[in-house]
């Protein structure tokens, strides 16, 4: 899976045995319904989709899930938000700076006035989030209102995630749908992106100049006697 992965999304092997292995640990306990090769595959595509819905790469995606580690889980968003948000965040800047930015926002609301949390106290979607904030700022967010933001998050790391995400509230959503709907067909979009690669002709003649490679030692040790 991680070397599936790794082509998919023009990552190498190695980068995505480490963040599978930090995804596990991180992630694993949400799912726990779920077999090891279901969440793997689950995950696969999640990070495959995340890369081509976003025009990011493997690598990225490592980072800004390494450097946000479990802040988002143990707040109970779902992985498939937490990917679509760091995704879209990577559309003007890296990885881990994304993961950066969404570590502060999750940190602070309340000095607004406004209930981030559902009925049974668990953190609202970043859409639902988004539109609470609409419905006391309005379309547009003005310097003083800015300001006020930075007094109540604290930072201006969650200041600029708001400003960023603010009027793509949408597209956001949408994104968390298709990366949902994804994620529940297995390792089908990971496999289609990898062929995808392979049948690129910058591809097929790196594996002609391994077979040929491969045909001159042959040779070679067959005339080494």
């Amino acid at each position: 899976l991680a070397a599936l992965t790794g082509k998919a999304t023009k990552s190498t092997t190695e980068e995505m045995g480490s963040l599978f292995a930090t995804g596990y640990g991180i992630y694993k306990g949400f799912y726990d319904d779920m077999s090891d090769l279901e969440f793997g595959e689950m995950f696969s595509a999640g990070i495959a989709t995340a890369v081509k819905n976003y025009k990011t790469s493997g690598s990225e995606m490592a980072s800004a899930i390494s450097a946000l580690g479990a802040t988002a889980t143990n707040a109970n968003v779902p992985l498939e938000e937490q990917l679509a948000i760091m995704g879209q965040l990577q559309t003007t800047m890296s990885g881990s700076e994304a993961a950066t930015k969404y570590k502060s926002f999750l940190s602070a609301g309340e000095k607004l006035g406004l209930t981030f949390l559902d009925t049974n106290n668990q953190l609202l979607s970043m859409p639902d989030i988004l539109t609470e904030l609409k419905s006391k700022y309005g379309e547009t967010i003005d310097a003083v209102e800015k300001r006020e933001l930075k007094e109540a998050f604290g930072t201006d790391e969650a200041v600029a995630l708001i400003d960023l995400l603010y009027n793509n509230v949408e597209t956001l959503d949408s994104g968390i749908q298709d990366l949902q709907g994804s994620m529940k067909n297995g390792i089908s979009v990971t496999e289609e992106m990898a062929e995808a690669i392979n049948n690129t002709p910058e591809q097929k003649f790196q594996v002609l100049k391994q077979q040929i490679h491969n045909n001159v030692e042959e040779l070679g040790n067959g005339l080494l006697p």
